[in-house]
């Protein structure tokens, strides 16, 4: 397991490498300190299982976000941020990321949240997006979706991977799949962690 840390703060780098190596004795980690070192790190080595990144650091934007999103389309992507606004977090959310990691999580959530993403799943806080922005009303997508394609987006505010979804609702992974291009197309976004925030905002999380 190859897992990469990008911040500029060597102290949180260095507590993030600890509790993943609690985690996955295993595993390799590489921590860099920009988003320009994190680029020279994946062409030496492709391949990451998971990729941490400061929200942050030096040449990040949520433009170099989406970028990172598009050239990793299958390494889960999450964001580090002490700074846990409805601003970042929607940022982040519509550029692609997998997860938002508040810096100031305790290392339970820290954990729990590394378990997920690697697991395939979603972990965006949203209970940020939704102090004071609750939706009055119904969204027009919700209404086009099948009682099954909510209970597929269930899953996904609630972070579960493809895997979990399918056998919580005793279906075949491919068949999450397709439900999930359905739910993107109908709900006009282009990844999970926008779609759980929408979700979640619709109160199906």
């Amino acid at each position: 397991m190859r897992i990469l840390i990008a911040d500029d703060h060597p102290l949180y780098r260095e507590a993030a490498a600890l509790q993943i190596k609690r985690l996955y004795r295993e595993a390799h980690i590489k921590e860099v300190a920009s988003l320009d070192e994190l680029r020279a790190a994946a062409e030496q080595s492709p391949h990451f299982d998971l990729i941490l990144m400061d929200y942050h650091m030096p040449g990040m934007s949520a433009d170099a976000l989406a970028e990172l999103v598009r050239d990793f389309p299958t390494t889960p992507l999450a964001v580090v941020s002490g700074v846990v606004g409805n601003q970042e977090v929607l940022a982040a959310a519509r550029a692609g990321v997998r997860g938002y990691i508040p810096k100031t999580s305790n290392s339970e959530y820290f954990a729990h949240t590394v378990q997920l993403l690697l697991a395939g799943g979603t972990s965006i806080p949203t209970e940020v997006l939704l102090n004071g922005t609750a939706a009055h009303g119904s969204p027009a997508w919700l209404a086009n979706m099948s009682a099954r394609e909510k209970e597929v987006l269930h899953g996904v505010a609630l972070g579960r991977s493809n895997k979990e979804i399918a056998r919580e609702l005793g279906l075949a992974e491919v068949t999450i799949k397709l439900h999930l291009r359905n739910l993107f197309r109908k709900m006009n976004v282009k990844s999970r962690a926008e779609a759980a925030v929408k979700a979640v905002k619709a109160g199906l999380g």
